[in-house]
């Protein structure tokens, strides 16, 4: 068998060789079908389309009844955009060629391009059919094709009988991993790449992609292992080095972090985002000085980034520039105004410069849109009997809760609302149950700016109950 397959092999070298002699001499010369099959295949795997075009020209012009020429003629056309001209010539050759996979393989991909899957997967399913000693290459192919047009479900079913076939086949666990990956199936999908690990350690896409469900699952120290063996593999690898500083700021390392981006830096020409995930590192590390430079570097490369604006605003607030900070949440808010972090950023900012109505209409906004937000709930409150000493807050309380029924911030405020200012404990316990209902961990969120209602003695019982 070895010395077949050799010979077939210098066999087809030598069609190639006499091919592209006769290119260079400018002069035809006959080839029988199955040389112009393997001078076609050799240039059509190396994506090399012009040279493939060329020998089928010679191939059709020589044989013109070759239905296995009329295939590749159909791949081509495939490739070249011509799906419909591909049809008509593959269902006038189907019955003739109706054992060659190669057919029903582009019939499929016909199929994909033209969205529909059912008509794509028939042909599909043909094709695992009429193969035999090449189903392997068929099911990968076929695979690979359903990924690249997101029919995820669909390769993973044919990728589960390609591993049947060959459990510890590379390229197949690096396709399933990644179809699992987008069908929100993370375990699997961990552990599928885990699989190929063992087959190949040195498998540096498989480490990335690893690293980016790790984080897609919180698991943030083991996506950092991921991203740095990424990096061992492949010192250079510039997306490895950005996600590893994200993973290690998810992480808190801000400092570690700050590693990696700058060795991220030195890799790429994209630089703005990474200069604003510095400045904010910066930030949480306390020298604002250091965090409004990046910020402002992000600013003149991606004048309309609203994060950038937003962090370079509440940066400027630490160090008690309120005006200079306002004038920069206003730039967020004028890019994005449906982010209620940079609503309650501006509220801040106009209550320490004394605009306190201001600062309540502010608030009101960020709620709108995030009515989740319990401790901007809270500073609303306060806001609102600070302005009015006859402000109705049992009458406000209701009214909140009829129009968020199922948020159990609000109820939170509810029950803080009745406790600390109404001194109804009834309507404490109503509230409070309601909110546990809803958000059981929530109440944490209050442990330190209001421990009374906790310390209750039928709060307690309700924690307790939820527990």
């Amino acid at each position: 068998m070895q010395d077949f397959l050799h010979a077939s092999h210098d066999e087809a070298l030598h069609s190639i060789e006499r091919f592209e002699k006769m290119i260079s001499a400018d002069k035809i010369e006959y080839f029988d079908v199955h040389q112009i099959e393997n001078i076609y295949d050799f240039y059509f795997d190396k994506n090399q389309i012009k040279q493939a075009e060329h020998i089928l020209k010679i191939g059709l012009q020589q044989h013109p009844q070759a239905s296995s020429l009329q295939v590749k003629r159909a791949m081509l056309l495939v490739e070249k955009g011509q799906s419909d001209e591909a049809l008509f010539v593959l269902n006038k050759i189907a019955p003739i060629e109706n054992s060659n996979p190669d057919v029903f393989l582009t019939l499929g991909w016909i199929f994909l391009q033209k969205s529909e899957r059912s008509k794509a997967i028939k042909h599909y399913n043909k094709a695992v059919q009429v193969s035999f000693e090449d189903k392997e290459d068929v099911l990968l192919e076929i695979s690979y094709n359903l990924n690249q047009c997101e029919y995820y479900q669909e390769s993973i079913s044919f990728l589960e009988q390609l591993l049947d076939l060959k459990p510890n086949y590379e390229e197949a666990l690096f396709e399933y991993a990644f179809a699992l990956d987008k069908t929100l199936e993370y375990e699997k999908s961990i552990s599928t790449y885990n699989r190929l690990l063992e087959v190949n350690p040195f498998s540096e896409n498989a480490w990335y992609n690893l690293g980016i469900i790790y984080n897609k699952t919180g698991a943030f120290h083991k996506a950092c292992h991921a991203y740095n063996y990424t990096l061992t593999i492949n010192p250079t690898h510039e997306e490895a080095h950005f996600n590893l500083g994200n993973s290690l700021v998810q992480s808190g390392h801000f400092k570690e972090a700050l590693n990696a981006y700058f060795e991220h830096l030195s890799l790429t020409s994209d630089k703005g985002l990474c200069y604003q995930y510095i400045g904010d590192c910066w930030e949480q590390l306390g020298n604002y000085s250091l965090a409004i430079r990046f910020y402002k570097l992000t600013i003149q490369l991606m004048p309309k980034q609203a994060d950038a604006w937003y962090g370079l605003g509440t940066t400027l607030m630490e160090t008690c520039n309120f005006a200079g900070g306002l004038q920069a949440i206003d730039q967020a808010i004028s890019i994005n105004p449906v982010n209620a972090d940079y609503w309650f950023a501006h509220a801040r900012g106009l209550f320490e410069m004394e605009k306190t109505e201001d600062a309540v209409r502010s608030l009101e906004n960020g709620l709108n849109l995030d009515p989740n937000e319990l401790t901007a709930w809270f500073e609303l409150l306060k806001l609102k009997l600070f302005l009015s000493d006859r402000f109705d807050t049992a009458h406000y309380l209701t009214e909140l809760t009829q129009r968020y029924p199922d948020t159990a911030a609000v109820w939170y405020l509810n029950a803080i609302g009745h406790f600390q200012y109404l001194k109804n404990k009834e309507e404490a316990i109503v509230a409070f149950y309601n909110a546990i209902s809803i958000d059981p961990e929530g109440y944490k969120d209050i442990q330190e700016d209001y421990p009374d209602l906790l310390e209750d003695k039928d709060i307690k019982k309700i924690i307790q109950q939820y527990s």
